[in-house]
């Protein structure tokens, strides 16, 4: 952090989802309607050369300690116009949605779903939140996306412990905990379906 900023530096050689697919999503992020949703966290990536530095505005986390439905309807919203702009997060858990003075943040907006990390290909997700097909595939759509929201939902609201994480890890198998067709549902009935057993 930085001069109330966030900042990361990636090399081009780094990123390995196509260039066609690299500049679609750093002229997305670069241009999201950031006034408009509040849950989203102003985010510029420049490219010079053969790297990239992606710098967003830095949020201090805030403790939650009571939480109502109605103080994830600004995050809903901006989940519902990621959704519509074609925007796949790929990593929605715990550590990218932050609660703050002014409620839910959206983070880490990377500029390439697969990247190379010390030697290692690797899909910008973490586990368990992820489709297993779509792990499988190395195509990320908005179906993880759903997953991890549902999930964020469960371990805000401690439903969701350390034990089930690596029991889902193992097989990626989500029907032990969602009993419904989460793709099939906006973010708003996931939320409704979710708050159902909070």
């Amino acid at each position: 952090m930085r001069d109330g900023y966030i900042y990361k530096y990636y090399q081009e050689d780094t990123l390995l989802d196509t260039p066609e697919t690299i500049k679609k999503r750093v002229s997305l992020i670069n241009n999201f309607e950031y006034k408009k949703y509040k849950a989203l966290v102003k985010t510029t990536i420049t490219k010079k050369s053969d790297s990239y530095t992606y710098k967003q505005n830095f949020f201090k986390i805030k403790k939650i300690e009571t939480l109502k439905k109605e103080d994830f309807f600004y995050l809903v919203e901006a989940l519902e116009y990621l959704h519509a702009i074609g925007f796949v997060h790929a990593d929605l858990n715990r550590k990218n949605i932050i609660y703050t003075q002014e409620g839910f943040k959206i983070i880490d907006y990377e500029p390439s779903l697969l990247q190379m990390k010390n030697g290692i290909r690797q899909l910008m997700i973490t586990m368990p939140y992820v489709s297993k097909e779509e792990l499988k595939n190395e195509d990320i759509t908005n179906k993880t996306d759903k997953l991890g929201f549902y999930y964020f939902l469960l371990r805000v609201h401690n439903l969701f412990s350390s034990k089930d994480i690596v029991k889902i890890s193992k097989k990626l198998d989500h029907c032990q905990i969602i009993k419904r067709d989460i793709e099939s549902l906006n973010y708003s009935e996931i939320l409704a379906y979710a708050c159902k057993i909070l």
